[in-house]
């Protein structure tokens, strides 16, 4: 397990998500989080290094902190804006971890910008990726299994690589996941090349597909990862969760 050496051999430095660069967005487990007495939350301060800050100034929509996370509630539509917009070009690649637990299945939105632009878990098989650089592009990824069934903690990371290929890769606690059915419209099957732009946590836009259950950690690349540290990130976040 990475992160476990000799802590007094000379130079040893325990790998964290920043030992991975262009860490676009860390909204780490227990740190940063900003609370009132009845355990609102109000801020989830980003910690890798560009204060990208999760923030909601309105107590009716702020999540419980809850296991060193946030606790979505669907029917409060709990959700956060980030400080700032990051933007994924036509072509880019990038990468998202993210461990969290659902309540109920349905939307539950991950990340977002608007309608058109957004990261979620689509129902227990689905995960759904929509692009919206000049062509909206939905990208479904369904699973034979019920692989994110409701009341069941997990860590999800899916990578996309830059270029021509455009293709995804998928893990579910560390090992890699074949869709059953990879879908795209517009594009062959699987790819989506194109760009999008995220800000919001937790809802499309503000206004809908609110997400049900705890986020526990999520991070965010602007680009894609190399296999190493695909297997360092997930070896990191499998030993702090637990998974």
């Amino acid at each position: 397990m990475l992160g476990l050496g000799n802590s007094i051999t000379s130079g040893y430095t325990p790998f964290t998500l920043t030992s991975v660069s262009d860490l676009a967005l860390w909204l780490q487990n227990g740190v940063g989080i900003t609370s009132d007495e009845s355990s609102r939350v109000s801020k989830w301060a980003d910690s890798s290094g560009n204060d990208n800050d999760a923030t909601q100034s309105s107590t009716g929509d702020m999540a419980l902190l809850s296991g060193g996370g946030l606790d979505f509630e669907e029917s409060d539509s709990d959700h956060y804006d980030l400080a700032s917009t990051i933007t994924i070009a036509e072509n880019q690649g990038f990468c998202i971890a993210v461990v969290f637990n659902q309540e109920s299945l349905g939307d539950n939105m991950i990340l977002s910008k608007d309608s058109n632009d957004h990261i979620k878990i689509a129902d227990a098989h689905t995960f759904r990726i929509i692009t919206n650089d000049d062509t909206q592009v939905t990208t479904n990824f369904k699973f034979e299994g019920n692989e994110f069934a409701a009341s069941s903690k997990m860590l999800i990371l899916v990578n996309r690589s830059a270029g021509a290929s455009n293709r995804f890769t998928f893990f579910k606690d560390g090992t890699e996941l074949t869709p059953n059915t990879d879908t795209s419209s517009g594009e062959a099957e699987g790819e989506n090349p194109y760009g999008f732009d995220i800000n919001v946590l937790g809802s499309r836009a503000g206004t809908s597909q609110f997400f049900d259950g705890k986020i526990l950690e999520l991070a965010f690349w602007d680009r894609s990862l190399t296999s190493t540290e695909i297997a360092d990130v997930n070896s990191y976040l499998q030993g702090i969760h637990g998974l």
